[in-house]
């Protein structure tokens, strides 16, 4: 059985993979009682690492003033903002984790492109040193990108990334996919334009299937957890600490 330590790194990535978890199901596969668990998102949220909700908890993004080290979103972020230097622009994939990435750059001088309003929003809802830069025209309501044909031509010219930061839903070696084809689309322009493309994606992306898939440009950087599946491989890959729960109780119909 898992020490609270491991115990508690192993509901946050269920947490970043699911959204929100229900705590009577977590009892039941990690083996502990109800009030084990109920003493970890208690103390969790103190940390500010999730918020309890009624019968479980949900994912929240890192609050400041918490020490989020131990958060592996946080710690995927943090590996992808290595790769970051002062004066670059970046594209953000319209994902959570391009909020967790922001987090992780602290004061660093940079520009930050996004078509996504809801990135938008929260990325204006504070003092963010960083210059943000919306690109895009109408609104998508299927997929919640803004787009213009002109838009989309900028990655080319005036909004050209040094660095397209990628999180998509289902990632093989040299294959990204998304679930909607305008989202690959500006995938793959942000990646055929940028000076480098990171993806920086959960492990549960590397067994994921999605419809809308375009090749990886070569020298893209894959940022996930250390538990590749059999026959993965890809030459430049980033790996952050993961701790198996093969010795689990595992039911294909687990309710969460």
């Amino acid at each position: 059985m898992y020490v609270a330590q491991e115990r508690r790194a192993y509901i946050l990535r269920l947490l970043q993979q699911r959204g929100s978890i229900r705590s009577a199901a977590l009892a039941r596969e990690l083996g502990v009682t109800d009030e084990t668990i109920r003493t970890d998102l208690v103390d969790m949220q103190a940390q500010g690492l999730l918020q309890r909700v009624h019968g479980g908890a949900k994912y929240i993004l890192p609050t400041p003033g918490h020490d989020a080290s131990a958060r592996p979103d946080c710690q995927l972020a943090q590996l992808a903002v290595r790769h970051i230097r002062e004066g670059m622009s970046i594209y953000l994939d319209a994902n959570p984790l391009s909020l967790v990435f922001v987090s992780q750059l602290g004061e660093l001088p940079c520009t930050l492109l996004t078509n996504s309003p809801e990135l938008l929003s929260k990325l204006t809802a504070g003092s963010l040193p960083q210059q943000v830069v919306c690109i895009g025209g109408c609104l998508n309501k299927e997929c919640g990108l803004l787009d213009s044909p002109a838009a989309l031509e900028s990655l080319q010219g005036e909004y050209r990334p040094d660095i397209a930061l990628l999180i998509p839903p289902a990632l093989r070696s040299n294959v990204a996919a998304y679930r909607h084809p305008l989202h690959t689309a500006w995938a793959r322009a942000a990646a055929g334009a940028a000076g480098r493309t990171l993806l920086m994606v959960p492990s549960q992306a590397l067994h994921a299937h999605a419809l809308h898939a375009f090749p990886l440009p070569e020298g893209s950087t894959i940022i996930t957890e250390n538990n590749l599946p059999p026959g993965f491989a890809h030459p430049d890959t980033e790996l952050i600490p993961y701790i198996s729960a093969d010795d689990l109780l595992q039911t294909d119909n687990f309710d969460y």
